[in-house]
């Protein structure tokens, strides 16, 4: 017979678990809903497309820029509680990004950010800590709802801005809803765990140099160059296959199907990873998916590019699945995965802001897009080699000095 302790626990762990999903729902949908609103939200406010561009800058910049905080003050205030405050500022940064003028918008989408920051960094480690054997299965339905939330966002901000008398403000405004339900759901996990007496949390606490620790590296480079190809995909796969006069159409219809061909692989590759004892494998043939991908595209027949469209699909959607499976599975208590989740998201990030930029420059440059594949190609090696190394059975302790 179960008792009334056991009862409570399982009931925390379901709570928490259906609280994970509603947040994923809004990690990815709020900025995604961007790009297809970009053109109508520059005519209304009259500004340049550097200053349209920063509003799918600033998510990166401030993804790289704030993670690295976000272990210190989970330690703080404790993690369901720093998930339960970010969503208070996730709805304040999405009526502010609605507001009038470019100040609002800009600030309102640098808070909304900063909010889910605190998702992408926390949720691999609340997983480990309550799931720790179904790790696999949580962070597969985990990521499923989070790609459908960015498929929400892109799909439908062009349609609902139409459709209503307030436009583009109108479209983004909508994703208040889903944050005050997820903030809703998150209340018992938050209730819970202040319940917990916040010495036993501080008793959890370890002293790890992650930036000293050629483990924690490896994640950080694989974590970090799966998003660097990713944002770089997303931002110049319509210009680099126009050069055998695929129309922007049929590019955006590759873009989606990319996006549909992530949704089977989001769910098997965690549960296949957490069943393993090593995972270098699965790493490091995700980096030849993509290596491969990177040299159809850089071929001169058309016909090269969609199946390079698919590999970019399986190989980055494998990559970002299996770092989030790293954060937990190279580290020893739910405090290193923590830590190891906001280097590797700093990094990261900082990554992927950069890559659509250097691209650019090095097109604007060599007028020429093999320069720019050449970059793509070495991010592809480089994620192959820190795959195999970080999918080794190994914890970051065992390089503590």
């Amino acid at each position: 017979m179960k008792t009334n302790s056991t009862v409570s626990k399982a009931q925390h762990r379901l709570s928490l678990f259906v609280a994970i999903l509603a947040l994923a729902f809004v990690l990815r949908g709020p900025l995604t809903g961007v790009g297809p609103l970009l053109q109508n939200i520059q005519t209304q406010l009259q500004i340049s497309s550097t200053l349209a561009g920063m509003l799918t800058t600033v998510p990166l910049l401030t993804f790289g820029l704030f993670s690295i905080f976000i272990p210190r003050l989970a330690a703080r205030m404790g993690s369901e509680q720093m998930v339960f405050f970010a969503l208070w500022i996730l709805t304040l940064g999405l009526v502010l990004r609605c507001g009038s003028g470019l100040f609002l918008l800009l600030t309102g989408t640098a808070l909304l950010s900063c909010a889910i920051a605190v998702g992408n960094v926390l949720i691999p480690s609340m997983v480990k800590q309550y799931f720790p054997f179904k790790m696999g299965l949580v962070t597969a339905l985990y990521a499923l709802v989070m790609n459908m939330g960015g498929a929400a966002g892109s799909a439908l901000s062009a349609p609902l801005a139409h459709s209503n008398l307030w436009g583009w403000r109108g479209a983004l405004v909508i994703w208040v809803l889903p944050a005050l339900v997820a903030m809703v759901i998150w209340w018992l996990p938050f209730k819970a765990a202040n319940a917990v007496p916040k010495a036993a949390v501080r008793a959890r606490q370890v002293k790890i140099h992650l930036w000293r620790n050629p483990l924690a590296w490896q994640v950080t480079l694989f974590m970090g160059f799966q998003s660097f190809l990713f944002y770089s995909t997303v931002s110049w796969l319509p210009q680099i296959v126009a050069k055998a006069g695929v129309s922007a159409t049929e590019a955006g219809g590759w873009l989606g199907l990319m996006q549909l061909v992530m949704i089977p692989t989001n769910l098997l590759i965690p549960i296949y990873a957490a069943r393993l004892k090593q995972q270098h494998w699965i790493g490091s043939m995700c980096g030849v998916a993509l290596i491969l991908s990177v040299l159809l595209l850089m071929s001169p027949w058309r016909s090269c590019y969609f199946p390079a469209v698919l590999l970019l699909g399986l190989g980055i959607s494998g990559a970002f699945c299996l770092s989030m499976m790293f954060f937990s599975l190279r580290s020893s208590s739910v405090t290193e995965g923590v830590l190891l989740s906001g280097m590797a998201q700093t990094c990261g990030y900082l990554f992927a802001a950069v890559g659509p930029v250097l691209m650019g420059a090095l097109h604007d440059m060599m007028h020429s897009w093999f320069p720019a594949l050449c970059l793509m190609f070495i991010a592809a090696v480089v994620i192959t080699v820190s795959g195999w190394n970080a999918g080794k059975d190994r914890k970051l302790s065992d390089f503590q000095e």
